[in-house]
């Protein structure tokens, strides 16, 4: 640890600067598709990932022990729900590390930046990835009825957003009473 690092903790907080990216991953993560454990499709797409040991699961970045499930493709682009969720061909095994490291990033282009191997091998993962991401069905937004039920949801999270705000504008003003 640095001393600098307290500088975060001596720094005033803003509940809408801090919450604001939670409060709108909650609301894709409440709206995004979710498949129902199914340990035999699990296992299958474990095995389509050449994974066969399903008690020595790694990662398929880096080839560590996985620790986590990463999303492929993030559940949040520009503060709304990218179109696909928590379904099993969304999810690949990964490590905290790469899980960290690619964040929301396109898997492919962090495939091709980040994983050791020759082009070969980058070029066949990204292929195995595409093919298990035609596991996961995208989130439908071309009815009508839902998208006025999206509009309204927008509005709620929106009316959320402005409390926040205001929650903030109320603290500056009884701390300045302080």
């Amino acid at each position: 640890m640095k001393l600098e690092s307290i500088k975060k903790h001596l720094s005033p907080y803003s509940i809408y600067q801090k919450r604001h990216t939670t409060i709108a991953h909650a609301f894709a993560s409440a709206l995004a598709p979710v498949d129902v454990y199914d340990e035999s499709k699990l296992l299958s797409a474990l095995k389509n990932l050449g994974q066969d040991d399903a008690d020595s699961i790694v990662c398929v970045y880096c080839l560590k022990s996985a620790q986590t499930w990463d999303h492929l493709l993030c559940l949040v682009k520009d503060g709304e729900l990218n179109g696909y969720g928590h379904q099993i061909g969304n999810l690949v095994p990964s490590c905290k590390d790469c899980n960290s490291k690619k964040g929301s990033k396109n898997y492919k282009k962090f495939i091709l930046e980040n994983t050791l191997g020759d082009e070969e091998y980058k070029h066949n993962l990204i292929g195995k990835l595409e093919a298990h991401l035609r596991l996961a069905q995208p989130f439908k937004t071309d009815l009508t009825d839902v998208k006025i039920k999206l509009v309204r949801l927008k509005e709620i999270k929106e009316k959320i957003f402005s409390l926040m705000k205001e929650a903030d504008e109320v603290v500056l003003e009884i701390k300045d009473k302080l």
